[in-house]
């Protein structure tokens, strides 16, 4: 399994953020490449499911997730399934200025040896530069809508 993970610091309460994490219409807003969004009850509660299409690298890749657990203001965990398996961890943090977002993909691709080497020479990096983007673009978001306190 490979492992990509990423946090920002987002000036905004952790239930700020998750109101706009939690909800899965709008991550083609913010998340780069996503499209197609399909979401069934009882999204973002656990045994959820959204299945949606990324687009990178000229592949339109379809990945379906399922909730696994669902803490509002603090844990959003989604199964993966589809060109990856593995797990999507959204963890909430209280921080001084609002809230920290840390993202974790555990993840593999399907390929064996084969799908380790080319996991290891561009896929990771890949999934690195779009969550990296996905949180710049996510914190953007959250901030221009947030209550200053």
């Amino acid at each position: 399994m490979a492992i990509v993970q990423r946090s920002v610091e987002i000036k905004a309460s952790p239930q700020e953020t998750m109101a706009l994490l939690s909800d899965a219409s709008r991550w083609p807003d913010w998340y780069p490449g996503m499209a197609g969004i399909d979401i069934a009850a009882p999204f973002p509660e656990a045994g959820g499911k959204v299945a949606f299409k990324v687009k990178s690298a000229g592949l339109s890749m379809p990945i379906r997730e399922t909730v696994l657990e669902y803490t509002p203001g603090a844990l959003q965990l989604l199964q993966m399934e589809g060109m990856l398996s593995g797990r999507a961890r959204w963890e909430l943090t209280p921080a001084a200025d609002g809230t920290t977002l840390t993202t974790t993909f555990d993840y593999a691709l399907p390929g064996g040896v084969l799908g380790r080497i080319a996991d290891a020479l561009i896929v990771r990096r890949m999934n690195a530069n779009s969550l990296e983007r996905a949180l710049h673009n996510f914190k953007a978001l959250v901030e221009r809508h947030a209550v200053v306190a």
